[in-house]
């Protein structure tokens, strides 16, 4: 499902919409401006050959990652 993050440039609003056209208009739920801006969010930067789920790859212990005992390096934070 095509679920984005907005933040409405006049009242500073943050709210989710689903959105199914890339032309379709986006309002803010609050005082229903249209200038809005789409966050970046983490989803929409996850690689197509990322195949393991978030709770997959995290460790044991709820910090850091499968591949390190750190919980500290680059590549989970």
């Amino acid at each position: 499902m095509p679920i984005f993050e907005y933040e409405c440039c006049k009242c500073k609003e943050e709210f989710e919409r689903l959105v199914f056209r890339s032309d379709e208009a986006v309002s803010c739920p609050k005082c229903d401006s249209t200038e809005v801006c789409r966050k970046m969010s983490v989803f929409g930067f996850k690689s197509g050959g990322d195949k393991g789920s978030a709770s997959s790859r995290m460790g044991s212990g709820g910090s850091g990652c499968a591949s390190c005992s750190s919980g500290n390096c680059h590549s989970c934070h």
